[in-house]
This record gives C-alpha cells, structure tokens and sequence, in this order.
C-alpha cells in the first residue's frame, strides 16, 4: 500500500453536487469494473446518484477521518445493490475483465508479451473461480482501494470480519495461481 507524502485535509461533502463531483468517478469505475464498460455502467452509476437526490437523509452524517469515508463507503454499497439488481434483471451473470492491467509485464520481446497476456487471464480465470463474496472483497480493497472500515461499511460486515475475508480470499487466490507464478520465476 503506498502513502501519500502530503495528505489533503479531509472535508466532508455537503451537497450532492459535491458529493457527484467527489465520488463519481469512484462509483463509475467500481459499476464498470462489475457490469462491463458502457452506457449500462453510466446508467447505473448515475442511478446511484439520483437515489441519493431522493433520499439525501439516508447519507451518513459523521465525518470523515483519513482511514474512513462513511460517504465513500455508503455510495459504494448503494452501487453495490444496484449492480446486483441490473445482474439479476439481466437474467444471468456475466463479469468483464478488468480494464486495466492485473499484472504489469514490461514489453520488451513478443515473448514476453506474450507471456504477459497469459499471466492476466490465469489470473482473471483464477479470480473466476473465487466465490464471489471473495473476489467482491479483492475488488473494493485493491481495486477501489476502500479500509476495512469502509468495505465493512459497503458489506454490513465487522471490520475484522472483512480482514478475516480478505485473508481468506488471498490465501485462495494464491493456491490457485501460486504454482503458475511460481514455476515462471
């Protein structure tokens, strides 16, 4: 995990202008990351600001701290649940590849390129075989890059709880690609 040098003082959005400018991106990118890139991601995404419109008192009120955002974290649960609503009036579930690269290989020959290509999709195909509370837990911790706090928030789940599964998710993931990576060293 890396740490900023200079951290901006944390400042709580008040108005869901605010709130839109601050986390859309945010929200967009997780619904993508589930949905696939598109006007049906968009759509959601902006569906989760409008409920907010509707129902601004239902944002939590406390303010945020450098390890919690309860805002951050209460809009990634909402995209949570309208991303499992498109899923399920879709009629079947289909997960996208991540847009941008899982594992980072530096292009040097068509081999290693090559290579590259093969490690993301037994990383993708390893991440296909987790059950789903496991990779949704690598996702909002690696790929929106949530706290324990706040994907507790997102999953109604103790933050001990979630180190606890995000333990469990690793420790899968490792025995599924762990012999692959390790052989290619």
């Amino acid at each position: 995990m890396r740490k900023a040098l200079w951290t901006a003082p944390v400042v709580q959005a008040t108005t869901p202008t605010e709130l839109l400018d601050r986390y859309f991106p945010l929200v967009l990118g997780y619904v993508s990351a589930r949905l696939g890139p598109g006007p049906e991601a968009e759509d959601t995404a902006i569906a989760v600001f409008g409920e907010l419109c509707l129902h601004p008192k239902r944002l939590p009120n406390s303010t945020p701290t450098e390890a919690d955002d309860p805002a951050r974290a209460y809009l990634v649960g909402m995209a949570r649940r309208k991303v499992a609503l498109v899923l399920r009036l879709r009629g079947r579930r289909r997960e996208q590849p991540l847009e941008e690269p899982v594992v980072s290989v530096s292009v040097a020959t068509p081999e290693s390129a090559a290579l590259g290509g093969e490690s993301q999709e037994q990383l993708r195909a390893a991440l296909a075989r987790l059950p789903e509370l496991q990779r949704e837990v690598l996702l909002l911790k690696y790929r929106e890059e949530l706290s324990l706090i706040e994907i507790g928030q997102v999953l109604g789940k103790k933050p001990n709880a979630v180190g606890q599964l995000l333990h469990r998710a690793r420790e899968a993931l490792r025995k599924e690609v762990g012999d692959y990576f390790d052989d290619r060293r």
